[in-house]
């Protein structure tokens, strides 16, 4: 007689759990995710367009992994690092991109 409050106890849980969490959360935009000291969002998205990123979000279909690198490397000279900790050179890609080799 205890296997029925056991399996209501597993169909529930489900329930319960998913009134804690947030699921389909939006990705968060990359103007948010750029840090330097003293500088707000105004000036971070100053310094990615002129990095070559085409909006506060930096997603742009049309660009290259080359070119991607570029940019986020750019934003690295530029002093500023991520908040998420993310490098795009760290990744393990198949070859090495040029950004990120003449930025070691």
């Amino acid at each position: 007689m205890w296997l029925k409050p056991v399996a209501l106890a597993f169909m529930l849980l489900p329930l319960v759990t998913a009134c804690f969490a947030k699921p389909f959360q939006p990705p968060t935009d990359e103007v948010e995710l750029w840090k330097k000291p003293g500088e707000d969002e105004r000036q971070v998205l100053s310094s990615m367009l002129a990095c070559g990123s085409t909006n506060r979000y930096g997603i742009d279909p049309k660009a290259t992994l080359e070119q991607r690198a570029e940019r986020f490397e750019c934003m690295k000279r530029a002093g500023y690092t991520r908040s998420d900790g993310f490098d795009l050179c760290a990744l393990d890609t198949r070859h090495e991109l040029n950004a990120c080799a003449s930025a070691r």
